[in-house]
């Protein structure tokens, strides 16, 4: 459902609000396709796509008159009720040309770890479906210039390495020349495709690590791997740029009352700097921060402002993700 919103309604021709992905973005979850990543769950499924999805019957055409729907309410000042608030949602004088430059492939279909912030976790009943293949269809939307080399490419839902197709769909985009292509992976298992991506700067591997000690890794990924995912993490770090750096992250998702100690997250960023990272990266986790983000205790900032000041004394990039950069900036 569409509703006014006086916050999004602009006077200026050609402006309106939306963001990039309900603009330019296809995501392929489990069994559908939808246009933003926000909308995974039974309860937000307003910007589906394609329904029932198993890798058959795409339909471009389709997906690009949902688009269409949606910017023509959006010019009138009328946004989705699930959008309000998201973060990605601004104003700007968008491109309406019907192209693709942002892809999310995220089937939620096979994992190594049990993650127990993990939506599929939580809700194991709507996460029953197979895989499905996509390198056909990206192969297609780029051979007829629909997906642009400069779109940003993302894997992530569950283990993207144990997709069927993982390698050959990295060994595409690498091929054809795509710059900007983020891997999230659990980094239980090495992945010797990536090696390539990561010299050249073309992929940047993210590995949700979460802890700085066996201990605590068990505690929240309900598999004992601390030390080899150290070690696989040493390995990509190895594939280093040409400029020295290391296009590899260690992603630590803070859970409270788990893993949210000044203790835990220093040790964390010296294990980072001692394995050859150039980023830090930090998160909250989801459910908590829903349930709190209007009543933040002071500890969850004073940890933030530790982990950049840490982040700039050992030389490292510092990034939070949108749900908790809103609480830093």
């Amino acid at each position: 459902m569409f509703v006014l919103n006086q916050n999004c309604f602009s006077n200026k021709e050609g402006i309106y609000y939306s963001c990039p992905w309900i603009e330019h973005g296809l995501v392929f979850f489990p069994s559908k396709i939808t246009m933003c990543c926000f909308c995974g769950s039974k309860k937000d499924e307003y910007a589906v796509l394609q329904e029932n999805f198993d890798g058959n019957n795409f339909n471009i055409e389709r997906i690009f008159e949902i688009k269409d729907k949606f910017r023509k309410f959006q010019k009138k000042g009328k946004i989705h009720v699930n959008c309000k608030n998201c973060l990605s949602l601004k104003s700007d004088a968008w491109d309406e040309r019907n192209y693709i430059d942002a892809v999310y492939i995220s089937h939620w279909t096979t994992c190594n770890s049990k993650c127990s912030y993990c939506f599929s976790i939580q809700n194991p009943d709507e996460f029953k479906f197979k895989q499905y293949h996509v390198l056909e269809i990206i192969k297609n939307l780029f051979e007829k210039g629909i997906l642009k080399r400069n779109s940003k490419i993302l894997f992530g839902g569950g283990e993207p390495a144990l997709l069927d197709e993982f390698e050959a769909l990295i060994d595409f985009l690498l091929d054809n020349g795509f710059q900007d292509i983020r891997v999230h992976s659990s980094g239980i298992s090495y992945i010797p495709c990536l090696e390539k991506g990561l010299k050249e700067g073309k992929i940047h591997l993210t590995i949700s690590v979460d802890s700085s000690s066996r201990e605590t890794y068990k505690k929240i990924k309900n598999v004992d791997c601390y030390d080899v995912v150290r070690s696989n993490i040493r390995k990509y770090a190895s594939s280093k740029m040409k400029n020295g750096e290391a296009n590899v992250s260690a992603k630590y998702i803070i859970i409270p009352s788990v893993n949210d100690t000044k203790e835990e997250l220093e040790n964390w960023l010296i294990s980072n700097k001692n394995d050859g990272l150039s980023y830090t990266i930090l998160d909250i986790e989801e459910n908590w921060y829903t349930q709190n983000k209007n009543n933040i205790p002071s500890h969850i900032y004073e940890l933030l402002k530790y982990a950049q000041q840490r982040s700039v004394e050992l030389g490292t990039h510092f990034e939070l993700y949108e749900r908790i950069g809103s609480l830093f900036y």
